[in-house]
């Protein structure tokens, strides 16, 4: 994708990010678990429905909160915490360990209590999105004056409005630089219609 606009003078182009950081490497609370015959995408990959059932089986013995997860395969994939409408291409590929101790550790507590839960669940439906959009290849980088750029965004908006705090920090930066300037040239006694011309 690429999409321009003009924000106070600057051009901001919002284009697909081609080298986007894979936010699995990053910190997560949660761990995914999958099992394919054709994709290993998870945390944790298994070659068996036996090994991901038996690891599933573990984290809730030990407290944690386990969630489905599905997978859409047409010309690409897609993944949900939520099931497909397509019964031909979907289908549960393992499931989401949101683990007891992270969560208290992260959150504070002593009991992972329904409070909790929820707010696992809000935290397992964030890293789930946001790994979605890096598989389905929707990470979008700004690039402002065709200079200033920044990738490894996920949403439209964040981008957008990323760039065009650049675009007021270079404002404010050619504002500062100007106002040095002046006062340097009337300190200096440099008359106005000398200035035009230092100006260019």
């Amino acid at each position: 994708m690429s999409e321009k606009e003009k924000y106070q003078g600057h051009t901001i182009e919002i284009v697909t990010d081609l080298d986007p950081f894979n936010p699995r490497y990053d910190e997560n609370i949660c761990i995914i678990h999958t099992v394919h015959p054709n994709y290993s995408f998870g945390d944790i990959n298994y070659k068996s429905f036996q090994g991901v059932e038996k690891a599933r089986n573990k984290a809730i013995r030990d407290g944690d909160m386990v969630l489905p997860l599905y997978m859409y395969e047409h010309g690409g994939i897609t993944i949900s915490l939520s099931p497909f409408s397509c019964h031909w291409d979907s289908g549960q590929v393992g499931f989401v360990q949101i683990p007891r101790k992270k969560m208290l550790s992260e959150f504070g507590g002593k009991i992972f209590a329904k409070k909790l839960k929820a707010r696992a669940l809000e935290v397992a439906q964030y890293e789930v999105s946001t790994f979605d959009s890096y598989l389905r290849g929707e990470v979008y980088e700004y690039v402002v004056d065709g200079e200033d750029r920044c990738g490894g965004f996920y949403d439209e908006d964040d981008v957008l409005a990323e760039a065009k705090g650049i675009v007021k920090s270079i404002i404010k930066h050619n504002i500062s630089q100007h106002c040095k300037k002046v006062k340097m040239w009337i300190t200096k006694g440099v008359p106005l219609y000398a200035r035009t011309a230092l100006e260019a």
